[in-house]
């Protein structure tokens, strides 16, 4: 337990992951368990884990604490001092229930065969796709991107029924509603989906107004936790009357979130998907503020220790986006985004952040022989990624 008083602590080593680029440690850090959508560890901007407070406080910083108890096991590199300034913290490393959840998102790029100008082997690639998704043995990924029309019809295999292959549940956005295509969102889990639901964005803009985009809703339980899990692919472009609809798509997904979590205050929440939002951009802020007001935090952000900053989801080096317009810069636009149980019952904590890029392995590539022309090796024209989270119910 500490007092209000200091006491200095020095634990093991915490091996860092490399070639990560880390927050600039400061001499003062700060955690709450309210935490925050993009921390920087001051009083205004807390950290969620104390884990992630004391790895970004210098050799002889102070970590001050909110009062309460952190349930964390924390491992500490370097001599600082923990503070509980505004009353007694407890650091407590054991739970009455905790599980592991490995979270996926990944926009796979498989379009229907009429859309001829954007199409590329989707018949091969699916299945390569599904051999990848199938290895990360995922608890529940969200997929964007993937438009296959006979996916949930009875007796009928779809072509990319492949993607899916490899987890026993799946629930897909199938309502077309008034466009040429539906949602091209399909959420897999090992685990039972249920409470399913899809949302329709009521704005959208140029060629995107041709698929029904909005947001799913799957709901699993994992040892005893509950979690709800939304997927999503936001306008593309990055035209001013693009941003705006995005914008308004966002306060759309931001509003079910909300209703979700106070009708359901004991649910974890995790929203995935394309966002079509650069992190290194000042959208990435539209992004932060919307999505506070519904509790959601950045998984990369918010990962303890080892934050990796750098790394791209729609990369130059990408063959396959080299094809379809590339524009020459390299971008993150596909998030993870994660919020504890409203009534403060269950907390999560970021663990694992991974990009993975997925290539054929054999060597070959596949050609299009029509405009626009080109050869590529990627499975998708973005990249894959993936984060670890801990879950732990606080109370019983």
């Amino acid at each position: 337990m500490l007092n209000p008083t200091p006491s200095r602590v020095c634990l093991a080593a915490l091996a860092l992951a490399t070639g990560s680029a880390l927050a600039q440690p400061l001499l003062t850090t700060h955690v709450s368990p309210q935490g925050v959508f993009r921390p920087s560890g001051t009083a205004a901007s807390p950290y969620d884990s104390l884990q992630n407070a004391a790895c970004n406080t210098v050799s002889g910083g102070t970590v001050n604490i909110a009062p309460g108890r952190i349930h964390e096991a924390v491992t500490i590199t370097q001599n600082v001092t923990l503070r509980a300034p505004n009353g007694i913290a407890t650091i407590d490393g054991t739970t009455p229930q905790r599980t592991s959840l490995r979270v996926g998102s990944y926009n796979v790029r498989l379009w229907p065969g009429f859309f001829v100008g954007q199409t590329l082997a989707e018949e091969q690639r699916a299945p390569l796709i599904g051999a990848r998704l199938d290895a990360e043995n995922c608890d529940i990924i969200g997929i964007q991107e993937l438009w296959d029309y006979a996916i949930d019809a009875a007796g009928v295999d779809g072509f990319l029924n492949g993607v899916g292959s490899g987890y026993l549940f799946r629930y897909y956005g199938s309502n077309f509603g008034l466009n040429a295509n539906n949602s091209g969102l399909l959420t897999l889990s090992p685990f039972p989906i249920f409470s399913t639901t899809q949302g329709s964005y009521t704005e959208c803009d140029g060629f995107d107004c041709d698929a029904n985009k909005g947001y799913t809703r799957s709901v699993i339980v994992k040892n005893g936790i509950t979690i709800a899990l939304y997927n999503t692919h936001t306008q593309a472009g990055n035209g001013s009357d693009n941003v705006v609809t995005r914008d308004a798509q966002l306060d759309e997904l931001a509003v079910d979130i909300i209703i979700y979590r106070s009708l359901n205050p004991s649910h974890v929440v995790i929203a995935v998907g394309d966002y079509n939002i650069n992190a290194f951009s000042t959208e990435f802020n539209t992004l932060a503020t919307t999505m506070s007001l519904a509790g959601l935090r950045d998984a990369r952000s918010n990962l303890p220790c080892s934050p990796d900053f750098s790394a791209c989801t729609a990369c130059t080096s990408n063959t396959m986006k080299q094809i379809f317009g590339s524009d020459g810069v390299s971008t993150t636009l596909d998030h993870i985004l994660y919020a504890p149980s409203l009534d403060g019952n269950v907390k999560v904590i970021a663990r694992t952040y991974d990009v993975k890029s997925y290539k054929r392995t054999d060597g070959g590539e596949w050609c299009r022989g029509v405009i626009p022309t080109g050869c590529a090796d990627d499975l998708s024209d973005h990249e894959a990624v993936y984060v670890d989270f801990d879950i732990r119910r606080i109370t019983p």
